[in-house]
């Protein structure tokens, strides 16, 4: 049973798109800007095994979203170790699991690290109607996204007071996951290769000197290999991720989220 069935509050549509009802008082509907609010966090090792059927979800809807195979490449590397594939995955604080879930694992740095990054941006989100610690409960979803990133990103369209549980959806986590990696991508630390994007993801300060994420090449080569990518990609020019309109990249992927489709 989906995560959003259980909650009561909307149903399943298209590949495993979660529908909920939008809170009152989203903003009009525009691309959204692309400066994140990163902060640095542990990457962790996703394990040896995955699921396939995620990196094909990943890899259908991106091609349904005019991905590039490049683009859909890094974001299935970075989900690897994210969440390994595993939709409805998550880490945090156990007395604010999200109930639905397949997997939780008992994280409270990640939730400490999700309180911070609402207080940050309160005032985006206040209006919205959500519980609060559902903003905090830790991270989730296929790039185990702290849930007010995506939100953050998505705050000048109608779903900037989407249920901070979209991050499960997978719709929604790409759509994000592309701006999260465009924003990576625009800052002055990034020298332009993969390595460097993928090291951005865990902390922009960790751009700015190779030593910073020395010890996670061996990990990164390991997964390249098991997702029968030649590890030599790693150094290898980044994909680009030029600006698109969010909401008409989530509408392709078949996301919908009360009505705003």
């Amino acid at each position: 049973m989906s995560i959003w069935k259980v909650l009561g509050i909307g149903a399943a549509v298209g590949v495993g798109i979660g529908a909920l009802v939008l809170a009152s008082g989203s903003a009009e509907a525009a691309a959204s800007e692309d400066n994140g609010v990163l902060e640095d966090r542990t990457d962790r090792d996703g394990g040896e095994t995955f699921d396939a059927s995620g990196r094909d979800l990943i890899e259908e809807l991106g091609r349904r979203g005019g991905l590039t195979d490049e683009q859909i490449r890094f974001l299935v590397f970075v989900a690897r170790n994210e969440s390994q594939f595993n939709t409805l995955a998550g880490r945090g604080d156990p007395d604010l699991q999200p109930p639905g879930l397949t997997y939780f694992a008992d994280d409270t740095s990640e939730s400490r690290a999700a309180k911070r990054a609402f207080d940050r941006n309160r005032h985006i989100f206040e209006d919205c109607g959500h519980d609060e610690s559902a903003y905090y409960f830790g991270s989730g979803g296929l790039f185990a996204f702290l849930p007010v990133y995506p939100l953050y990103h998505f705050r000048k369209t109608p779903l900037r007071c989407a249920h901070p549980y979209e991050v499960f959806d997978p719709a929604f986590a790409i759509a994000a996951a592309y701006s999260f990696a465009r924003g990576i991508s625009q800052h002055p630390y990034f020298d332009g290769t993969v390595v460097e994007l993928r090291a951005g993801w865990g902390g922009l300060g960790k751009m700015k000197d190779a030593n910073a994420y020395a010890g996670k090449l061996t990990l990164w080569r390991k997964q390249l290999r098991q997702l029968g990518i030649d590890e030599r990609w790693l150094f290898a020019k980044a994909p680009q991720f030029p600006k698109r309109d969010l909401m008409e990249l989530y509408r392709s992927m078949g996301g919908t989220y009360g009505g705003v489709a």
